[in-house]
């Protein structure tokens, strides 16, 4: 974000926007969790799917705010992304439509057992720091009104 003051124009980096995190014993978080819409997601979910990881690929996805009637619908489509590719741990976080997308990854053939849907940020960061494991790439992305934020500081401290 830049501001002017005094014809100074001053440039503020902004945080949870793709930035890479490498925590202790290999744990890497791709912190995504500023903003988030369909088109977003499913590139971030490329990213996680193609980076190379000695460890599990988790998601920790936020529901993707301002979709009006047609939320429910995308996060389907969201969930059946994630269920496509190599994807070993879903933690879906939200309302309904963040429900709905953890559904239709089970849906779309992802084990029951490796999605997990919390209804708030602060409970998915208490679920993320007992199932995220040493070498994991975890990818945190979610519209800035869920707070997906707090997973990626839990995982920090956690794993410092």
């Amino acid at each position: 974000m830049c501001r002017a003051h005094a014809r100074i124009v001053r440039c503020e980096e902004q945080n949870h926007r793709g930035d890479v995190v490498r925590l202790s014993g290999g744990t890497i978080v791709i912190d995504d969790s500023y903003n988030a819409n369909p088109t977003a997601t499913q590139g971030a979910l490329d990213i996680l799917r193609t980076s190379r990881t000695a460890g599990r690929r988790v998601a920790v996805l936020g529901e993707m705010l301002e979709l009006g009637d047609r939320a429910i619908p995308l996060h389907e489509t969201t969930g059946r992304a994630a269920a496509s590719g190599p994807l070993d741990l879903l933690i879906a976080v939200g309302g309904a439509p963040a429900r709905a997308l953890a559904d239709a990854a089970t849906g779309a053939g992802l084990a029951r057992a490796n999605v997990h849907y919390f209804e708030t940020s602060d409970e998915a960061a208490d679920a993320a720091a007992t199932l995220v494991r040493t070498g994991d790439l975890v990818l945190v992305k979610g519209s800035r009104g869920v707070q997906a934020d707090k997973v990626v500081d839990r995982l920090k401290a956690e794993f410092a």
